[in-house]
Formats: C-alpha cells, sequence, structure tokens
C-alpha cells in the first residue's frame, strides 16, 4: 500500500484583497493544500464568512467557479489584525485551525497600497510595522517559509535594468509607500526565517475575464480621468472637445501592467520550488507603452488625444488639475525601467511571466472597468454578495 502525504497549510495575510485573493485561489488549484488566512473580522466565524464571501466573489469574476467547493472545504479564518502587536499570541489559534499541523509556508500579502505624505503613520503601520508583527507571528508557528509579496517599484527613481536584488536604502523612493516597501523588504531578509520576496509590478485584471476586484493602479488613473473631464465639463462646457490635455510621461518607456492571474500563478510555482533568500519579479515581459496606455485610457474616458510634455511649467491652472489627481501615477510614467526575470524564469521557464498587452488588450481591460462601474455606479469595487449562503445552496443542489 503506497503511503500518501498530508495536505500542508498556508497560512495567508490580505487574502481577501486582490492578489492575495488570486494567490489563495490558485493554491487551491495547484495544491491539495489547506489556507489559514489572517483576516478582520469580530470573531474568527465571522472572519472566516468575510474570507469565503471575498474568495468566492474572486472565483466567479475570474470564471472559476469549480472552485467554490475548495473554498468552503480547504479555507478558514482567524480574526486579527496585522497591525496588532499581540499577533503573535494568536498563533495556537492558527495551529488549531489547521489541525495541529504547523504551516509550511507564510504568505504575506496585506499591505496598505496609500502613498501620500499625509496618511504616512497608517502607511508605516501596515507596511513595516505590520510586516514586523506578521514576522513573529511566523516565528511563533514554527518558522515556516516567508513568501513576502512586495512591489517592483521599490527600484524608485532609478532607471534602465532592474535587477532581482535589493536595492539597499530607500534614498530612491518616489513616497512613503516605495519607502516603506523596501524597509518591509529589509525586515524580512533580517529575520532569521527562511524567506523569498516576490515583486510584481502594476496589478491589473483577469488575464481572460478581464476582471478585477479591486479598483486600484490602473483603474484609479482612470478614474482620475473621468472625474477631470467632468470636472471640466461642468465648469468650461466643451473645451475639452477642443483641446488636446497635456500630461508630464515619457510616451517611449514601459508601463509594467501585469494580470493578477498571471502574478498568482508564477507566485505560487515559485513558492512551491524556488530557491529561497531570493528576490523575484512578477512583472510583465509583454507591457506596453506608457504612451498606449494613456492613449487609449484618455480615448476611452471621453478625451482627445494627449500632447506629452516633460514638465509642469506647460501645464494651464485646467490642466493642474488633472496632474494632481495623478500624482500617485506620475512616477511610472517617468524615469524608465525595465525589471529583470531571470531569478523568475529559473523556476517558471522562459516566457512565463509575459501576457502580450498591445492597444486592444489594453482597451479590453479598460472597457471592463467602465462596464463595471458604469452598472454599478461607483468607481470603487462593489460591495460582495453573500458567497457562503450563496455557495451552500449550490453545494446542496449538486450533492
Amino acid at each position: 500500500m503506497t503511503a500518501t502525504t498530508a495536505p500542508a497549510v498556508h497560512v495567508i495575510t490580505g487574502a481577501t484583497g486582490f492578489v492575495g485573493g488570486a494567490v489563495a485561489l490558485e493554491l487551491l488549484q495547484q495544491t491539495p493544500d489547506h489556507l489559514v488566512c489572517l483576516v478582520r473580522g469580530e470573531d474568527d466565524e465571522a472572519a472566516t464568512r468575510r474570507l469565503h464571501d471575498a474568495l468566492g466573489h474572486a472565483a466567479e469574476m475570474y470564471d472559476v467557479p469549480g472552485l467554490l467547493p475548495s473554498i468552503l472545504e480547504r479555507t478558514s479564518a482567524i480574526a486579527g489584525d496585522i497591525t496588532d502587536e499581540a499577533l503573535p499570541e494568536s498563533a495556537d489559534r492558527f495551529l488549531a485551525a489547521a489541525g495541529g499541523t504547523a504551516p509550511g509556508a507564510f504568505w504575506h500579502v496585506a499591505a496598505s497600497l496609500k502613498y501620500e505624505d499625509r496618511h504616512a503613520d497608517e502607511i508605516n503601520l501596515m507596511n513595516v510595522s505590520g510586516t514586523r508583527n506578521v514576522l513573529a507571528l511566523a516565528k511563533a508557528l514554527g518558522e515556516p517559509v516567508f513568501n513576502h509579496v512586495s512591489t517592483a517599484y521599490v527600484a524608485g527613481k532609478r532607471t534602465g535594468l532592474m535587477h532581482e536584488e535589493f536595492p539597499g536604502d530607500t534614498e530612491s523612493a518616489n513616497n512613503v509607500y516605495e519607502a516603506t516597501k523596501t524597509i518591509g523588504e529589509q525586515e524580512v531578509a533580517s529575520s532569521g526565517l527562511p524567506w523569498r520576496v516576490l515583486r510584481p509590478s502594476i496589478v491589473i485584471g483577469h488575464s481572460a475575464t478581464g476582471a478585477a476586484t479591486s479598483f486600484t493602479g490602473m483603474y484609479g488613473f482612470v478614474s482620475s480621468a473621468l472625474r477631470f473631464r467632468r470636472a471640466v465639463e461642468k465648469e468650461f462646457g466643451n473645451l475639452l472637445q477642443h483641446r488636446q490635455v497635456p500630461i508630464i510621461a515619457d510616451p517611449d518607456i514601459e508601463c509594467d501592467l501585469v494580470p493578477v492571474d498571471l502574478v498568482a500563478r508564477n507566485a505560487v510555482a515559485i513558492g512551491r520550488t524556488g530557491a529561497l533568500s531570493t528576490v523575484y519579479h512578477l512583472n510583465n515581459g509583454g507591457s506596453p507603452k506608457v504612451g498606449e496606455v494613456i492613449e487609449e485610457v484618455f480615448a476611452l474616458a471621453g478625451l482627445r488625444k494627449p500632447r506629452f510634455v516633460s514638465n509642469r511649467g506647460l501645464l494651464t491652472a485646467i490642466d493642474l488639475k488633472l496632474d494632481e489627481g495623478i500624482q500617485f501615477y506620475a512616477s511610472y510614467m517617468i524615469n524608465g525601467k525595465r525589471f529583470d526575470q531571470t531569478n523568475t524564469e529559473s523556476v517558471c521557464g522562459a516566457g512565463a511571466q509575459r501576457f502580450d498587452l498591445d492597444r486592444a488588450e489594453v482597451s479590453r481591460f479598460v472597457q471592463w472597468y467602465l462596464d463595471r462601474i458604469e452598472s454599478d455606479g461607483r468607481s470603487s469595487a462593489p460591495a460582495r454578495a453573500s458567497f457562503a449562503f450563496k455557495a451552500t445552496r449550490r453545494l446542496a443542489t449538486t450533492s
């Protein structure tokens, strides 16, 4: 009789979020393992309902409804918050939820995506103190491999080819967000735990369905363009129909947009077999140009083709309304850089981290977002239906 290996256990933070949710679904697809997730909630039962709602919503949006039974059967949540210094004291609850099995892997995906100086305390609390708290929890759980999701844009103001290595300091950071993600990586590398650092670029929706469960990144830029057009129309009528809006950007550099399922698939592959103490870029080797993306966004937002300029001195008071609304994205539209994928390809294979995004593909992702916010009447991610109830009914009718 052949012995069987018991399913492993993974602990995940951020599983109710965009990238974390995709990673959780990918783990369910690629492995028979169990997932225990840290989720905010009044108690573990409420946190688990919130987790199931989030993952069920993502499974439906990404057209993988076959994962619904696995979500219910192989995922659970422990109520808590990464900002809680007492987080390591909950280790026994995680182990109990895992049936007494020590986790083999820890995935830290939760983070603040804010960037403005006025939010500096909150950003530091989430991305620096939160990472320290989570590292302490991992140590209390028996020191599993710590897979830390960061960002490729710890590269900051650097230009050229970015290697899969540590930037070393925060001096080149464009904003508080980038600085805290750099510090978070340093905390992981010096923790004494076995680790990997995974760096996605600008994450967009699912490659097949175009769907996203969070409207940050590129979607925030689209939303800013829409708000700008509406504000100008309200004050100045049809002025923008006769005028090219100048925007500070280098149209010829890469705009590294990467589908969320590509990020998750390769993250999990690396998490299963990738070398430790290693940095991996999870960007897109088939990225479009900045100019192509902005032109498509402007066209779909009802604006004329923009005029690319190099400094704010060429902007009028009207143009500054848009410039102020897209400050977070400004660093991605200048200071051209490319991300080396040597480490990622050594695990996932040549071309595995590539999704060719031409203008038509960019338009498809943007149009999905525009259709979604038009039907929902909002520019933030829509509220999730009660998945746990729906999934339970679905299981009952198919069993």
